[in-house]
């Protein structure tokens, strides 16, 4: 923290005629604002770090094996399940003719089925018409 009194001892030594002294201890004032300067660059920094890692804690969700981000108004994704996982970068997947692929790690992965959507397993009902 800077000590405001030494502008005044600085300010003093300069009236009494005493440069060299001044000069000496407005360095040694400079140095010290120098390096709260940077301190405070990197705290900054690490704030917004920790906003970011706020801010996917509640907007990041996972969902049929890959992962979304939810902005405001947009769905983002999908993002690769293994970059995030092993490195914790958010890579989006990108879709080829079928399937979906990670241009970072290569990895590939079957495209999600819609909602709603029906496989061949699954069972559809049959309508039957009502007589009149």
């Amino acid at each position: 923290m800077l000590d405001y009194r030494r502008f005044k001892e600085i300010n003093d030594l300069f009236a009494a005629g005493q440069p060299e002294k001044a000069r000496h201890l407005l360095m040694e004032l400079q140095s010290r604002c120098i390096a709260l300067r940077d301190e405070m660059e990197r705290l900054k920094v690490q704030i917004r770090t920790l906003e970011d890692v706020l801010y996917l804690s509640k907007n990041l969700s996972r969902e049929n094996g890959f992962y979304w981000l939810q902005t405001p108004g947009v769905r983002q994704g999908p993002f690769c399940p293994q970059c995030y996982d092993t490195v914790g970068a958010l890579i989006r997947l990108e879709k080829t003719a079928c399937a979906l692929s990670c241009p970072y790690c290569g990895q590939r992965h079957a495209l999600p089925q819609p909602a709603g959507a029906h496989t061949g397993n699954d069972r559809m009902a049959r309508i039957i018409p009502f007589s009149r």
